[in-house]
């Protein structure tokens, strides 16, 4: 490719009612809820306290001038402005994620930083305007970024879409995602989708959905031609692109020439006549530092703070359950952790306490003091003087709470076969965050609350692991008990919320390296509206935000920060590029057919990136997932296992689905033949068919 090209990579009010409360908390007893579901640059303060909304801008942002954002109606188009993206004049921000929104920045990994214009940036129904100090600590846009475009009246039929993905790398495919690489522009699988919750044509937006996992620190280009409307007819590009199309820029849209210049260079080289082209552009995607940075550093200054043994235990309550109403559990330990804290609060929604980052003078989080962070241990009555127990840390479901690991199959797994049972609250998103949860739902600058704190919550995940394996073994109780611990033998099971956190955990762990994912998904932004989880959610997001428009770019503006701790962002470092210090992991994806709550469409975006989890034959009987080749049992590695208990398969689109055998979602886990196959995963590394040669689960008379 010419140098030209490859010189182009340049560095330049709230509701609350029982709806939404249905959003909030589970019991994995019963059907538990999935996935509603998703730096050390700025102060993550002064997010707005319960009584600002109506007529103050959060703390940190002058109150809005007249004429300024927050004296636009919720029908208003943003004002015209060189700031906004010139391509859709008729939202500012769109297309989303766009270069024009990053601006050069030295101090950055990438050259770059986040810097969205503040007129293009929604207004809740209130008055109140995101602060787009928000994304600021971001060098580029993160990977799970939905890419969105606007083009009235679109007929996209001729596009690839979520059943037809293999079409999007195709020579004449009429939508192209590209990387851009040493060697040139590079088509990457995609799909494209119009806005199933918009009704007017006019205004639907268009997503186009990578179906792989995009890079990090990495530019990419989005090349739509040959468009046509509802009626047939031949879309013409905006002014705007046609004239940088044909060299033909003015004023401040001048400026931009030579970046568009070098997209159509390079999508020339590959066949894509510029003359053909309906839309083109290109984004860059954010550096490991600005994703991880933040969570290495509190893995690594934790473990210097507290040694590396991991923090100490105190066992404050045990119960010891009756034979009779529990069969399986000998003792159930309520306990405590110490552990260094890395966030300061704030004040958050009516009487609650928010919390986020602590950063130090070098931006990165500073510990403040310690935190006393609760955990349920399960001592199982095999234990007791039997031979020495496995541990399995299990993950909780969506804003739910550590009880969960008490549900019946995991007590019969913990006797049967040898495992210490343990789990803690996933602070961010537990049941004592919901408060603040509600509130986010509002004020969009509230999301902080919920992004930084997870990050606290995963570091406790992944500290609680370590002193399970070093400190627990040391326990006086465990001595008198007659149970003792094989640390050797470490592992993590999660379902739902569990499930999707549970592949960051496992690439973060330094403890465990085998993890069995149970219904999981990865990147929020898109996992939120193709679930049931969300939909009390939209009745608050809509009316704090009334246009369809401003709900789809607040999401993309969450998932900036949200993708820190999303797995989609933690998948590439799990098995291919594992985290320093850490050794590659290996993982099954236990998906269910026809999830109403978490998108399985995600996890098979995972096993299409070739990172290293595999897709296992018997897959369906329906249909394989676009350019994805099955492997045979028995498998050693990582891999995408589908269970199917009759359901069909999910429409397309952006919306959850149902059918009238009700919700897969929490069958897989309590199947006995995937307890058997997890079990046999975690002590041998290898995956065995459970299923008979066919689709998950086997035919079997007791279902």
């Amino acid at each position: 490719m010419h140098a030209a090209w490859m010189g182009a990579r340049w560095r330049a009010g709230w509701i609350v009612g029982a709806g939404l409360l249905a959003l909030f908390g589970c019991d994995d007893g019963g059907s538990e809820p999935g996935e509603a579901p998703p730096d050390a640059m700025i102060e993550a303060d002064g997010m707005p306290p319960p009584d600002a909304g109506r007529d103050a801008a959060p703390d940190g942002m002058p109150p809005a001038a007249d004429g300024g954002p927050a004296d636009q109606g919720p029908d208003a188009d943003p004002p015209p402005s060189p700031a906004c993206e010139a391509l859709v004049p008729e939202v500012c921000l769109l297309p989303w994620p766009s270069s024009h929104f990053l601006t050069p920045d030295e101090s950055r990994d990438t050259g770059l930083r986040l810097a969205p214009p503040v007129e293009g940036l929604p207004v809740s129904s209130s008055g109140v305007p995101v602060d787009p100090g928000l994304v600021a600590r971001s060098d580029g846009f993160p990977l799970g970024t939905p890419i969105v475009t606007l083009i009235p009246h679109l007929d996209v039929t001729p596009l690839p879409g979520e059943e037809s993905i293999e079409r999007s790398v195709a020579p004449d495919s009429a939508l192209g995602l590209f990387e851009v690489t040493d060697d040139g522009l590079r088509a990457i699988p995609a799909f494209a989708e119009l806005d199933a919750r918009e009704v007017d044509p006019a205004a639907r937006v268009l997503f186009v959905r990578p179906a792989v996992l995009l890079k990090e620190d990495t530019r990419y280009v989005v090349a739509l031609r040959g468009l046509v409307d509802l009626d047939g007819a031949p879309i013409a590009p905006e002014p705007a692109f046609a004239a940088l199309r044909d060299g033909a820029a003015e004023g401040p849209l001048a400026a931009r020439q030579a970046a568009f210049d070098d997209i159509f260079a390079g999508l020339d080289a590959i066949g894509w006549d510029r003359t053909s082209l309906t839309t083109a552009w290109d984004f860059y995607t954010a550096s490991h530092r600005s994703l991880h940075g933040d969570i290495l550093h509190m893995r690594s200054d934790a473990l210097q703070r507290i040694g590396p043994d991991g923090p100490e235990l105190s066992f404050d309550a045990v119960e010891q359950p009756d034979p009779e109403s529990d069969p399986y559990i000998a003792y159930r330990v309520l306990g405590t952790m110490r552990v260094p804290h890395y966030m300061r609060p704030v004040d958050g929604f009516l009487n609650a306490t928010a919390y986020v980052f602590n950063r130090g003078p070098d931006g990165m989080p500073l510990a403040d003091g310690w935190r006393d962070v609760p955990f349920v241990l399960l001592v199982p009555r095999s234990a007791i003087d039997g031979p020495p127990q496995g541990l399995i840390q299990y993950g909780h479901g969506l804003n739910g709470s550590f009880g969960q690991v008490s549900s019946e199959q995991h007590r019969r797994t913990a006797d049967a076969d040898g495992y210490l049972y343990f789990g803690l609250n996933l602070v961010g998103m537990s049941t004592e965050d919901v408060d603040n949860i509600i509130g986010i739902t509002y004020d969009a600058n509230r999301f902080v609350w919920l992004a930084d704190r997870l990050h606290q919550g995963l570091l406790e995940s992944i500290l609680l692991g370590r002193a399970m394996r070093r400190v627990l073994p040391t326990m006086p109780q465990l001595a008198e008990w007659g149970v003792t611990v094989d640390p050797a033998r470490s592992y993590y099971e999660g379902n739902s919320q569990g499930g999707i956190f549970g592949a960051t955990h496992v690439a973060l762990s330094l403890d465990v390296t085998r993890g069995m994912l149970g219904v999981p998904g990865q990147n929020y932004s898109t996992l939120l509206e193709r679930s049931v989880d969300f939909t009390p959610f939209f009745g608050v997001l809509g009316a704090a935000y009334p246009r369809r428009v401003d709900q789809v770019l607040l999401l993309a503006l969450m998932q900036v920060l949200w993708d820190s701790t999303d797995p989609v962002s933690h998948y590439g470092h799990l098995i291919a590029d594992p985290y320093p210090d850490n050794e590659p992991n290996q993982v099954i994806l236990a998906t269910a057919k026809g999830d109403w709550q978490v998108a399985l469409l995600t996890a098979e975006i995972v096993a299409r990136s070739g990172l290293g989890v595999e897709l296992m034959e018997g897959y369906d009987d329906e249909r394989t997932p676009a350019l994805i080749e099955p492997v045979p049992y028995p498998h050693r590695g990582s891999a995408l296992i589908n269970w199917d208990y009759g359901n069909p398969w999910p429409p397309a689109g952006n919306q959850p689905p149902r059918d009238e055998l009700g919700d897969p979602h929490g069958k897989p886990r309590r199947d006995p033949d995937y307890r058997r196959q997890m079990v046999h995963f975690f002590e041998t590394g290898e995956i065995i068919d459970v299923c008979g040669g066919g689709p998950c689960p086997p035919p079997r008379d007791d279902r």
